[in-house]
């Protein structure tokens, strides 16, 4: 496109008539309220009120809109906005490109959509996902939870190796207080497995549903049923509040926005089929473990079970200063690693006690 500076009255530009691609040198002038076009193939007189100034995009060339669907282009954006202003054209006050062309404004709006975004992330997200959480039916939940099951047994978890004795022992010092929980929470079917597995470790997690799975390493570890009960305690916790639905929903919604800023949908066909990693790679917050700490601190205190077994295992479970430089080396670290510090949780529950 080329267009040259006005001469005569006359406004030089190209003319796109609408029905091919192609452009034509052209010229535009004001006669009294109309516009006069004058192309290759003659003249053209347009009255102002059938004429649009186009939206100017940055430094893009200027255009009018002509009544019969013609569009006439110039490089000289002041001076097609001069012409259309003058003759009383439509849309000639270029109040987005001056939006466009405003430093202050475009700053602005990017810190305030950088603040809509972190708040949604930090607040928005968590607040929908817990409602979301609470909402979904209960049959539906323990879906999810069955189905989670049965991917981590298809990844991780292999049958418990413990021997059948000691697994009846525990289940037996579990019995009464199952039976509290669902007295207490009867919209909670709870269900306890035992599962080995050396890539998790010494662990225990609640799945959607009520299903609870304690892994040998964790069973082995123990000195007495009463940290296990401690344990079950917490993770029931994590089952009445929903946590593990609330992580998979707002895990789910991180990355809907995710997609919707980056406009990649790609990977939303395949977010049932990665729920076992979303809830083996789960990270609570520490405002849900604190939620699960409180659960069992309420709970053994009112079955008579000191906190400080909790804090036992928890020692044993997260040992201090076990490597060099003061990390820990227990497989646990990485699975809870928003969880709030262990000392801080051992010190809870011995204040507790």
């Amino acid at each position: 496109m080329s267009a040259s500076p006005l001469s005569e009255g006359w406004l030089e530009g190209l003319f796109f008539d609408g029905r091919r691609s192609a452009g034509h040198p052209a010229r535009v002038r004001r006669e009294g309220s109309d516009l006069l076009l004058d192309f290759g193939g003659g003249q053209q007189r347009y009255p102002a009120t059938d004429i649009r100034l186009g939206t100017r995009v940055g430094r893009a060339a200027s255009y009018l809109h002509l009544q019969d669907g013609g569009v006439f282009e110039s490089a000289d954006t002041a001076g097609l906005a001069a012409l259309a202003c003058a003759a009383g054209a439509t849309g000639s006050n270029g109040w987005l490109h001056r939006l466009e062309t405003n430093y202050r404004l475009i700053a602005g709006s990017a810190v305030l959509v950088m603040m809509v975004l972190v708040g949604s992330v930090v607040y928005g997200i968590p607040w929908v996902s817990k409602q979301i959480a609470h909402s979904i039916p209960t049959d539906l939940e323990r879906y999810l939870g069955e189905q989670a099951l049965v991917g981590l047994d298809s990844l991780w978890f292999e049958p418990s190796r413990l021997e059948q004795g000691r697994q009846t022992e525990i289940r037996t010092a579990f019995e009464p207080h199952l039976h509290a929980l669902a007295t207490a929470y009867p919209g909670h079917e709870l269900q306890v497995l035992f599962r080995s597995s050396d890539a998790v470790g010494a662990n225990a997690l609640a799945l959607p549903g009520g299903i609870v799975v304690f892994t040998d390493d964790l069973l082995l570890m123990a000195e007495n049923n009463q940290e296990l009960v401690a344990i079950l305690a917490h993770e029931v916790g994590h089952v009445v509040h929903r946590h593990s639905l609330q992580g998979i929903v707002q895990s789910s919604l991180a990355l809907w926005l995710v997609m919707s800023i980056t406009g990649d949908l790609s990977a939303a066909s395949d977010l049932t089929s990665t729920l076992p990693a979303i809830l083996a790679n789960l990270s609570y917050v520490r405002d849900m473990e604190r939620d699960a700490d409180d659960f069992a601190l309420t709970f053994m205190h009112d079955r008579g079970i000191e906190p400080r077994h909790f804090a036992a295992i928890m020692l044993r479970l997260d040992p201090p200063d076990e490597t060099e430089g003061g990390e820990t080396a227990n497989g646990l670290s990485n699975f809870l690693s928003t969880h709030p510090p262990t000392p801080e949780r051992i010190k809870r529950f011995l204040d507790q006690d």
